[in-house]
């Protein structure tokens, strides 16, 4: 019986093995053979769609056509009707002008060339660039002549041999009273219109259209964006069955791209419309799915040879894994019997097949899963665990059990657990899920967690302390594997640098510094690796990210392990560099001091309290002759006049009691023998009421002294001179009291010298004048030099006084101790000043202001407007359409126009705003005091309406419009400039929306 059934085992499986790739064989043909022939059918459907989108598109153009020349039939038929009332009078001038017979029947912008021919075929009218021709021998015109019928007659497209172009002819018979032949009223069409206007059709980028002449084969038409005229193209209908009834082929080819062609027919006229669409185009929904069809073919075919060969593959692997399931269950049980850990493997029990799991029975445990439960293990095996074992019924095990086995993941943690006999104990668990059931593996970690936990707990303190410290703590590890790593950066380092620890730890300095960072030093870690040793850096330089820069004192020291290698590179960093700038500017400003003395044109001495020198400055040394060396301790004495001593020793031995500063004029005797003046002037350096010393300064004045008298006979000259010249001069001192005056500011005020001389400015001008110039003495007492005009009124006439004030400064270079006065009278020069400015701003062809007024006007407005937070308003305008009233009528009436649209603007504007001609046709507006925008878009429409009605500039009409741009100002922190380009982009913006209108801007544009 064995032996029977083995051979047929082995037939049967050698069926299996030839039956399966058959069948999958058998169905990718069939596949294939479907998904060809739906490509084949979507494909004559979409080459079928394209030719009635090309056959709309004809007919649209044939349509367009046939139409225009319709329109130009009706425009010699209603030529020909007045030309025949008015006697054969009327001429194509008026026929054609604007508005006129022509433009109702055609449209305006279409400017065909018309000709009028007489009887014997000569041109004796045109217009538009008709080219003229004698038409008595031409075909075309005998047959005009021949027609007695009221019809247009289309003549056969021609090719123009000097343009290169072809038109065609449409011509219509004209008659006289007696109905005779009179002549013919002849248009010319150039095709090239009905193919260069894209916005008729919607054609692809790569698409045709071309008009045929049926006659002589002339084609012109337009192919991508160029146009195409020529005789040699040649159209074939092949018709059904292979092609659309209307569907043209086209021979040779026009290009390189492949389009789908079709035709429609002008009834009454010898053309044909032709509209080619791009096959590419037209095809692209098609081939795309086409793509997608082949790919997801070859896909499918693939994922069927791919299943073919993983079934037979796995047949044979099936039995491999039956063999190995075997062998690795023994292997499995007797590694899980040996093991450490106690293993349990539960199935659930259920009471009744659907319910829920309600327990577990334990399938297997090992021996030290057993020991765990504290029972044998043969009394363990096929039992319920939750009614043998009470524990397991708690949240960390039977619910767990039930979660693994529906979620089918896997669960893993570590958790303490209360001991019924007392204490606790850390186990580490993990629940694996099985079928229908889990396998749960357990492990005592107890001392391995308490250690944990006290080496987490000294780490959490070290961490606290160290993160709380006022100084930078960081530390980098000196591993070989994560060398130069940053482990370690505390709070004080992350307020120091601007680095968090986030961004810094887990990185090496590299990584996170840049390379001018001043921690950034992989040399030091490379020296303490080396020398094993601390390495001190009192000053290093700390560059920020923002720029600034610091200096840090760093202490880099090395961390050994247990086997004395450095494992860890410790740095602590303090910031030194409020307490270096100190040092530096205590530095600076001894050095300041000292060079300060030193400059100082008094002679500085010092002394102690026992009245010994300690100090002296240069200018000490020049004023005496006497080294610093020499004047300190007692030898600065040496330097005083011995007659001049004792007056120096009564006057510190005062100071002492009183406290009183000394000061006197006495003598010193220079080492050269020369007398020097000096005003010496002592005080006591006073430190909780008790002396520390002495400070005196030494005013060389000898040459002081020396020029008083010289000084009283300049003083006599300055008089002299100040007498003679024709502006008032007067000298005021601090208290505002006249010390000096010339006779010209005595013959002002009607008063003598002695009368003024010691008198206040307000007792001497009166409380009206000093009202007004009181503001500007208190600046010139300040020490600003003034310079203002001031408006005056004497014996009934107006002046205009030009005020000068210089303030003088004392002899201690700080205070001012009066001030100087010139008024000069400047009423004539002022007059002609104004004059020359108001007609420097006016433009003398509008009368309006010109730029240079407007720029004035402008600034002082936005200044107003700041000052009292109003709204304003600027209109940047010119005129639609000046240039060609300017070169079709000449310059003077350009120039009238622009006078009367600068007359008809002020009629129009308020009288309060300001206008004016910027130059050429460009004006501008100025409204101050507007309460709300809409007022000024108002009167911009206003403007836009006046300015649409006609101009009567003597007998010669015009027709403009005006273009505005309408800004806003309030506040802003922007030059006049800026406004004014800000109206001229809104009035670009107008003329860029079809002039004839207005744009304006935001209250406050930004």
């Amino acid at each position: 019986m064995i032996s029977t059934t083995r051979p047929l085992q082995r037939l049967a499986h050698r069926l299996y093995r030839i039956s399966l790739p058959l069948f999958a064989l058998s169905l990718l043909i069939v596949i294939w053979s479907a998904v060809i022939y739906q490509v084949g059918q979507e494909r004559t459907g979409a080459v079928k769609d394209a030719v009635a989108s090309s056959q709309s598109l004809a007919r649209t153009l044939a349509d367009h056509t046939g139409y225009i020349l319709r329109q130009a039939d009706h425009a010699t038929q209603l030529f020909k009707l007045k030309y025949e009332e008015s006697g054969a009078t009327l001429r194509l001038n008026e026929f054609t002008r604007r508005l006129g017979l022509l433009d109702s029947v055609l449209p305006s912008k279409l400017e065909l060339p018309i000709a009028l021919v007489d009887a014997n075929g000569a041109v004796i009218d045109s217009v538009h660039a008709y080219m003229p021709e004698h038409l008595a021998g031409h075909a075309f015109f005998k047959a005009l002549i021949a027609n007695p019928v009221d019809t247009a007659l289309v003549d056969t497209p021609t090719l123009d041999v000097a343009t290169k172009k072809w038109t065609i002819r449409l011509g219509r018979r004209l008659n006289d009273g007696q109905g005779h032949f009179a002549g013919a009223i002849i248009i010319l069409v150039d095709p090239t219109y009905f193919v260069d206007d894209y916005d008729r059709l919607d054609l692809d980028e790569n698409g045709a259209l071309m008009l045929v002449a049926r006659d002589n084969g002339l084609t012109v038409g337009r192919v991508g964006d160029q146009m195409v005229v020529s005789d040699r193209i040649d159209f074939r209908m092949p018709g059904p069955p292979t092609h659309a009834p209307d569907e043209l082929l086209i021979t040779p080819a026009i290009d390189k791209t492949q389009r789908i062609y079709s035709y429609r027919e002008l009834p009454r006229y010898p053309l044909l419309a032709v509209v080619g669409v791009s096959r590419a185009a037209a095809l692209s929904h098609f081939e795309h799915r086409r793509r997608v069809y082949f790919g997801i073919l070859v896909g499918a075919s693939l994922l069927i040879a791919i299943f073919t060969f993983l079934l037979n593959r796995q047949s044979e692997r099936l039995r491999r894994s039956i063999r190995q399931a075997k062998e690795a269950q023994a292997l499995l049980r007797a590694a899980h019997q040996g093991s450490l850990d106690a293993v349990l493997l539960l199935k659930a029990w259920r009471p009744a097949p659907g319910k829920p799991v309600e327990d577990f029975i334990f399938a297997d445990v090992n021996e030290s899963a057993a020991g765990m439960l504290g029972q044998p293990r043969s009394e363990l095996l096929g039992q319920r665990a939750l009614r043998l074992v009470p524990l397991l019924r708690g949240e960390r095990f039977f619910r767990r059990f039930v979660l693994v086995m529906e979620t089918g993941q896997p669960l893993e943690d570590e958790f303490e657990l209360t001991q019924q006999a007392g204490g606790t104990r850390w186990l580490r668990h993990q629940i694996v899920p099985i079928s229908d059931g889990v396998a749960v593996t357990s492990r005592d970690i107890s001392e391995r967690k308490h250690d944990e936990l006290e080496v987490q707990g000294k780490r959490s303190f070290l961490q606290s302390l160290i993160e709380h410290l006022p100084v930078l703590v960081y530390v980098k590890s000196a591993r070989p594997e994560n060398f130069g790593q940053m482990v370690v950066w505390n709070k004080a380092a992350e307020q120091v640098t601007g680095y968090l620890a986030d961004d810094v730890i887990g990185k090496t300095d590299c990584a996170a510094f840049p390379p001018d960072f001043g921690l950034h030093d992989g040399q030091d870690d490379l020296t303490i690796l080396a020398e094993r040793k601390v390495i001190d850096h009192p000053e290093k330089p700390l560059r920020l990210a923002d720029g600034s820069l610091r200096h840090l004192h760093v202490v880099s020291v090395p961390v050994f392990d247990e086997r004395q290698q450095i494992e860890y590179i410790l740095c602590i960093a303090e910031d030194i560099s409020q307490r270096r700038q100190q040092e530096v500017e205590l530095r600076q400003n001894q050095a300041e001091l000292a060079a300060v003395t030193d400059a100082s044109p008094l002679g500085l001495v010092r002394l102690d309290r026992q009245r010994r020198c300690t100090y002296v400055n240069r200018t000490f040394e020049a004023i005496t002759g006497l080294p610093r060396a020499a004047a300190l301790g007692a030898g600065w004495t040496s330097a005083l006049h011995p007659d001049d001593y004792p007056q120096m020793h009564v006057a510190l031995e005062r100071l002492r009691h009183d406290h009183a500063p000394f000061q006197s004029t006495l003598r010193c005797l220079h080492r050269d023998g020369k007398l020097v003046w000096v005003s010496v002037k002592i005080a006591p350096i006073l430190i909780d009421g008790q002396i520390e010393g002495y400070v005196g300064s030494l005013d060389d004045i000898t040459t002081l002294r020396e020029s008083e008298v010289a000084l009283l006979e300049s003083e006599s000259r300055l008089r002299t001179i100040a007498d003679t010249l024709p502006a008032m001069i007067a000298y005021v001192d601090a208290d505002q009291i006249y010390r000096f005056l010339n006779i010209a500011y005595e013959r002002e005020f009607d008063l003598g010298g002695v009368q003024v001389l010691g008198r206040s400015v307000v007792d001497t001008i009166g409380p009206v004048r000093y009202r007004i110039v009181l503001p500007y003495i208190e600046r010139v007492l300040r020490g600003e030099t003034l310079s203002f005009e001031e408006e005056d009124l004497k014996d009934g006439l107006e002046r205009c006084m030009e005020v000068i004030y210089i303030p003088q400064i004392g002899e201690d270079n700080l205070h001012v101790v009066g001030f100087h006065v010139m008024r000069q009278d400047i009423t004539v020069q002022k007059r002609e000043k104004q004059r020359l400015l108001k007609l420097a701003q006016v433009d003398t062809l509008t009368g309006l202001s010109n730029r240079a007024g407007f720029t004035q006007k402008l600034s002082d407005a936005m200044h107003e407007s700041r000052q009292q937070g109003r709204l304003m308003a600027v209109m940047y305008m010119d005129i639609d359409r000046f240039k060609p009233v300017n070169d079709t009528h000449g310059h003077g009436t350009g120039d009238a126009l622009l006078r009367a649209f600068a007359q008809r603007l002020t009629h129009t504007m308020r009288a309060t705003d300001f206008i004016a001609r910027l130059g050429g046709d460009e004006f501008t507006i100025i409204m101050e005091h507007i309460n709300r925008p809409h007022d000024a878009a108002m009167l911009a429409e206003k403007i836009v309406a006046a300015m649409r009605q006609p101009f009567d500039l003597d007998g010669v009409v015009v027709h403009i419009s005006a273009s505005i741009g309408l800004a806003f100002y309030r506040d802003e922190d922007i030059s006049p400039a800026v406004l004014l380009q800000r109206a001229d982009v809104l009035l670009y913006q107008a003329k860029q929306d079809g002039r004839n209108t207005y744009r304006a801007g935001s209250t406050v544009d930004g």
